[in-house]
Formats: structure tokens, sequence, C-alpha cells
């Protein structure tokens, strides 16, 4: 009786180790996607310094957009940038295409995993049972010889150790296969963001080339017409800013006559509109293209693409919604407590009106900037200018705006 038991004992402990030891075509399988994600790693970093290169060449030779060549010029090097950023999102996809399937991967194996240690566990109860657990007393009464008797309860002590050792085994096992799906699950909402992400950037790369013949057919490729186009983008950007600069102080009187004193504190503003090529021109940027006409850049440029909603950075009051009605500078000012403002520059459409109030995140209107396009203004490009101004002065943005 004591032989069979510890044969049965033994086969089960052989069994676990078969049960739960790697599979050499696992560790293949395995190595394969692994080299896959590393190179795909790789491919992602290349671009990534492609871009670095691209954009410190750019800030290099780029200094003023005051000739017709100079601005056609920006306008490539915008179409380069946008095509960097695809191939970039294209890697980040190919990437996380990958890390989907090794999250699958692994979690079929520990699938199969918990499956066999349910089998295992089974069988030990069925061990077990079959033993018909007794007493100690009973068990050494049962037999003649005291080193059978002594197997017997040895046996059970260790079906009952095992089956213990596979229940903890199971159980972590399930906890990491809950942990596997849920990121799984991330990666999956991290793919469609990032096709979503290139489908805006296909766009943006169609706006950007409509940009460079939109500007050749106004100005009819003449560098007088161009210049001309310049003089009056000039006047509506100074107009814009007395505005704006006026506008701040009354409204506030406005708004304490009507018994409106308090907007409500801002703490970070949100992203009017999601950076998914970054920043192009950050507050005050060294090398912005119209500051010999305009001065200093007073915003943070964004680029996008033409129609992209530009939603309300905090709870406010829309103060101005100025539709230049073509070509020129379009433009929405919103008033905010804490003595802040914000402007968004370049709007090709409304959602909003002025004189009405507005919560964190409802949509204000859509983004332009498009050169030559309606709401333009001077732009050398699709994309938002988002201006923070506090106390009626323009700041730095990115100081006020949540981490990206």
């Amino acid at each position: 009786m004591g032989r069979r038991i510890m044969h049965i004992t033994v086969g089960a402990i052989t069994c676990v180790a078969l049960l739960f030891s790697p599979f050499s075509l696992y560790a293949t399988e395995v190595d394969d996607l692994q080299n896959k994600l590393q190179a795909q790693k790789e491919a992602l970093k290349e671009i990534d310094e492609k871009i670095s290169k691209f954009q410190q060449k750019v800030q290099e030779k780029r200094s003023t957009a005051q000739t017709l060549q100079g601005q056609i010029e920006l306008l490539n090097d915008g179409i380069e940038n946008i095509s960097l950023g695809i191939r970039k999102t294209q890697a980040q996809i190919n990437e996380t295409d990958t890390e989907v399937e090794n999250v699958q991967y692994d979690i079929a194996k520990k699938e199969d995993s918990i499956n066999k240690g349910k089998i295992l566990l089974a069988d030990y109860i069925r061990q077990m049972q079959a033993l018909d657990t007794q007493s100690s007393i009973a068990i050494f009464l049962k037999y003649s010889s005291l080193s059978d008797a002594i197997t017997e309860s040895s046996t059970t002590e260790q079906l009952q150790d095992q089956a213990h050792r596979t229940i903890v085994s199971i159980q972590k096992e399930k906890q990491e296969l809950l942990e596997q799906k849920a990121q799984l699950q991330d990666f999956k909402q991290s793919l469609s963001s990032l096709k979503t992400r290139q489908q805006q950037q296909q766009s943006a790369l169609r706006d950007q080339n409509e940009s460079k013949v939109q500007i050749l057919k106004i100005t009819n490729a003449e560098e007088s017409q161009y210049q001309d186009l310049l003089e009056q983008s000039r006047a509506d950007a100074k107009a814009a800013e007395a505005a704006i600069a006026d506008l701040d102080g009354k409204i506030r009187e406005q708004l304490r006559a009507r018994g409106v004193g308090n907007l409500g504190t801002v703490g970070l503003f949100s992203w009017p509109i999601e950076p998914i090529f970054g920043i192009s021109c950050p507050f005050h940027c060294s090398g912005y293209p119209y500051a010999y006409l305009i001065g200093p850049h007073s915003g943070t440029d964004i680029p996008t693409n033409v129609g992209t909603p530009i939603k309300a950075p905090a709870d406010g009051y829309v103060g101005r919604a100025h539709d230049s009605g073509g070509r020129g500078y379009s433009y929405i000012l919103l008033v905010h407590g804490d003595n802040f403002s914000t402007v968004y520059g370049h709007v090709s459409g409304f959602a909003t009106k002025e004189g009405t109030f507005v919560k964190r995140g409802d949509v204000i209107g859509y983004t332009g900037g498009a050169a030559g396009s309606r709401g333009s203004g001077l732009s050398t490009g699709p994309h938002l200018h988002f201006e923070v101004r506090l106390n009626n002065v323009a700041v730095d943005a990115q100081r006020f705006l949540e981490s990206r």
C-alpha cells in the first residue's frame, strides 16, 4: 500500500514540473516577439533623431518670411515636419501592435497554465480522498509494518502540501492574468489613439500642401502682391492686439456691473487642442518669422489640421469672437477668473457667441491657419495660436498648462 501511494505522489510531482515548466516552443516564440519589438524601438529612435536634426536645421535657417520664396520655404519645412511626424506615428503603431501581440501571447500562455494547474489540483484532491484521511493512530493500527504506516502518513502530508502550493500558484497566476488583461486594454486604447492621430496628421499634411498652392494663387507668384498681403496681415494683427488689450478691462467692468464679480478659480489650463505635432513656436520663440512685422511671438503655436475643435481650457466668458470674413486674422477671446484671459488665433469657424459663458471642455471654435485661407491672417501653415494673458499681459502659456 505504502509503495503504491508513494508511486502516485512521485508521478504527481513529475506532472507539476511538466505542467508549469516553459516549453522550448514558447521560448522561441517569445524570443521572436522580443527581437521584433526591439527592432521597432530602434526604428522609432531613429525617426526621433531625424526629427530632432530637422527641427534644429529649420531653426538655424528660419528667421523671417519677408519674401514669397521665404514663405514657400517655411511651408515646405512644415510639409517635411508633418511627414516625419506621420512616419513616427506609424512606427509607434507598429511598436504598439507588437506589444499587443506580446501581451496576448502571454495571456494565452497564462490561461493555459492556470487550466493545467486546476487539472493537477483536482488530481491531488482525488488522491487525498482515496486515502480516506484517517487519524495518525488509525493509520498505525492499520499496518503490521511501522515503515508502511509512516509512508502513508508522510504521503498524505506531501499531497496536502502540493495541493496548497498549487492553489497559491493558481491564485498568483490569476492575479498576473488580470494585470496582463488590463495592460492589454491600455495598449489597445493607445493603438486606437495613435490611429486617430495618424488620420489627423494625414489631414494636416493635405492642409499644408493646400497652403502652398493657395499662397501662390493669391499672389500670382508675384513678390509685390505678397508684400501687399504681408502689409494687410500686419495691420490686422496690430488691430487685433490693440482690441484684445482694450477689451479685457472693459469686459470685467461690465461683468461686475451685472453682478458677476467672480468667474471662478482657473487652476491649470487644459490644452485647447491635442498637441499631435508638439509645439512649433513657443512664447517669444527665436526665429519667429513675423517678428520684424509685429514683434515677439506672444502665444504658443500648436500645429494641427484645419477644422480641429478648440475646447475652452477653463470656465470663462466669451469677450470677443472676431470673424474677419475673409483671409484676415480671426480670433476668439475668453475672459477667466484670477485675472486670466486666453486668445485663440487663426480660427476658421466659431461654435460660440460673444457674451456667453462657457465651461471647461466646451467647443468654442475650429482651427485654421492654412496660409491664405479664411481667418488665417499671418500664418505659415495650419495651427492654433494659443495665448494666455495675466493681468492683461501676454505670458508663457506653458507655465499654466497641464503637464503632458
